[in-house]
């Protein structure tokens, strides 16, 4: 049954009454905070449930509903869920002469007539927008399972609520994430929990802002602050006019920014410095009754790590990165079922569910979805990685999200459709590798036709191919190390993607070594150790994909032989270098889940790696 989200300011009960009965009466389902059956429940949490669950949101606006702060609580949300489900979520009934200046996105919808005098026909009017453009209903479980069901950050979210809480701690914090790991949903829920609570919580969100203000960090600071925006260039005096402005309001404020990826670099470090600039001058003004704290939340975090103001104190963005979820919160939404698994078998789907999805928040919801839908009966092609069970549950999501235009070409540009080609090639030839450095791409344009056939298509050269890498939304960022690092959840996805049997694995993995063991005849320093460490994982990954019943004895000979042929980095001593790529290797938690299945093998290859580099020395 499509289900109804119904916003409105008690001052409009009698007319939401009216709407509520003929949407009924029409077949829909509809939430209103006023039904008995909702009263005995934890308020903000049901809203957000409800408003995440339903398909369609209606607004009742009036001069009271835009005066509301639940209501605009309730807005905000259906703003973001429009964004997630990229149709129409979000539908506007004017039921009082309001004044459509400073109704901000609202202004965008059309509004239906419902203010008085209401009739039947004009309600049916009002309603027909809704007929037409019903969707199908939201998919929920035959369980009435949430599908918001894995978006528990707990943890996260009680650091940041903490902090913040607590005089004298961090007020600039930067979350953190790849696509679709649940930052949007992250930044709504702190906002909602502050504002129930004394804070003046304002979060924009530049998906929903013209595109312009992209480069124009002045206009994303008014917006940001709640400030007028100067007619002219934002100028010292405008600093401190904003500074002035928050500090008035006597009270705690957190303003959030979403999607500040979208931000051109230039106009994100500016931003980034006046953001700072005025939060020294609010402290300065010594009103002990008001908080500045800013929460941005990005895909990159490179524009915003670090910053020293011109008064010479500096300000920093802690970074909170969102993470996949890890087995036990599988483990804990399974249990959400009314199903007798029993132990071993609920152990079994969580780590299927798992590795189905990497963990990645919306693609377990699928995932899940899929399992219900499926009366829980597929285990074995769950957890045996069946290509068919990935195909239904995620290719679509890879295809539609991961590689995305918004995704792959943030800053948007020249020549789209074919850059977005040229990154997609690239990333088949990527995939594999747990690393890569430009070297790398240099490899595959020389050995790919069709990839350097894209690349010529894009405008790009090799140069331009790697910074439009660097500025994808999926690379773990920043890097530490000169070399770039796809996100390890995204990569296994993406390998599987492009790389769908065992025979194209197994070609991807003996070209990677390959590559990696003429590659080492260059490095000098401890980066021998890591590509050492890379290519024995490519030999792992072939001989557990051959499915040798020797495999123990064959990996640890294959360990030998590899660490006997890389050459050690004169500047260390054997017993240096050994210890190095012990603990290296010893810390790759990727590379022991891959030989978990072989008790004790993982440790004995870490031993044997150092005892034979330590040994050739």
């Amino acid at each position: 049954m499509t289900r109804v989200f119904l916003s409105y300011t008690e001052a409009d009960a009698a007319v939401a009454g009216r709407v509520a009965d003929r949407l009924r009466a029409s077949g829909l389902e509809v939430f209103r905070w006023e039904d008995p059956e909702n009263q005995a429940e934890r308020f903000v949490e049901r809203l957000q449930t409800e408003i995440e669950i339903a398909d369609i949101f209606v607004a009742l606006i009036s001069p009271a509903g835009l005066a509301s702060t639940w209501c605009a609580r309730e807005r905000d949300v259906a703003f973001h869920r429009e964004e997630q489900l990229k149709r129409q979520f979000v539908y506007v009934f004017e039921v009082a002469p309001t004044k459509i200046d400073g109704t901000g996105f609202l202004r965008t919808y059309a509004w239906a007539d419902l203010k008085e005098p209401v009739d039947d026909r004009k309600l049916g009017r009002a309603l027909a927008v809704l007929e037409r453009d019903r969707p199908a209903p939201a998919e929920s479980g035959t369980n009435g399972t949430p599908p918001n069901v894995f978006r528990n950050r707990t943890d996260e979210l009680t650091r940041i609520r903490t902090t913040l809480g607590t005089t004298g701690t961090d007020d600039f914090w930067l979350v953190v994430s790849p696509p679709r790991m649940g930052k949007s949903w992250f930044l709504h829920r702190l906002l909602w929990e502050l504002k129930e609570g004394d804070w003046r919580a304002r979060l924009i969100d530049l998906r929903n802002l013209p595109a312009g203000h992209r480069a124009d960090w002045a206009k994303v600071l008014c917006q940001l602050l709640d400030v007028a925006e100067p007619a002219g260039p934002f100028t010292e005096e405008d600093r401190y006019r904003a500074a002035a402005a928050v500090s008035n309001r006597s009270c705690r404020q957190l303003f959030l920014l979403d999607s500040a990826e979208l931000l051109e670099q230039p106009a994100a470090h500016q931003l980034r410095r006046e953001l700072t600039e005025i939060y020294e001058l609010v402290g300065d003004s010594g009103n002990e009754n008001t908080r500045m704290s800013v929460v941005v939340g990005t895909r990159r975090q490179d524009e915003w790590q670090g910053f020293r103001s011109s008064g010479g104190s500096s300000v920093l963005f802690q970074s909170l990165p969102l993470t996949e979820f890890t087995v036990s919160v599988v483990r804990q939404a399974l249990h959400e079922f009314k199903r007798s698994f029993g132990a071993d078998r609920l152990n079994r789907w969580a780590e299927g569910l798992h590795q189905l999805s990497e963990g990645l928040p919306a693609l377990l919801v699928k995932g899940l979805r899929w399992a219900e839908e499926t009366a829980f009966m597929r285990l074995t092609d769950c957890e045996n990685g069946h290509q068919g069970v990935f195909d239904t549950v995620a290719r679509p999501y890879i295809s539609e999200d991961l590689l995305a235009a918004d995704s792959l070409l943030p800053f948007g540009g020249d020549r789209l459709s074919d850059r977005k080609t040229a990154l997609e090639l690239t990333l088949r030839a990527i995939v594999p590798y747990r690393i890569f450095t430009q070297s790398h791409l240099r490899h595959h344009i020389e050995h790919d036709a069709e990839l350097a056939d894209a690349l010529r298509a894009a405008g790009w050269d090799e140069t331009g191919l790697w910074e439009a890498m660097s500025r994808t939304a999926l690379l773990a960022s920043p890097s530490e190390e000169l070399w770039q690092v796809l996100n390890p959840p995204i990569r296994r996805l993406l390998y599987r993607y492009y790389h769908p049997d065992t025979p194209a694995r197994l070609r991807a993995h003996v070209a990677a070594r390959d590559f990696y063991e003429k590659w080492a005849v260059t490095p000098a320093g401890v980066e021998q150790g890591v590509v050492l460490i890379e290519c024995l994982w490519h030999e792992t990954t072939k001989l557990r994909l051959e499915e040798h019943q020797d495999l123990r004895p064959k990996l640890l000979a294959a360990t030998v032989e590899l660490a006997t042929a890389f050459r050690r980095p004169e500047r260390f001593s054997p017993a240096e270098f050994s210890r190095y790529v012990m603990q290296k290797l010893g810390a790759d938690f990727e590379f022991a889940s891959l030989l978990r299945p072989y008790e004790g093998l993982f440790d004995d290859v870490v031993r044997t790696l150092g005892e034979t580099v330590s040994g050739g020395g």
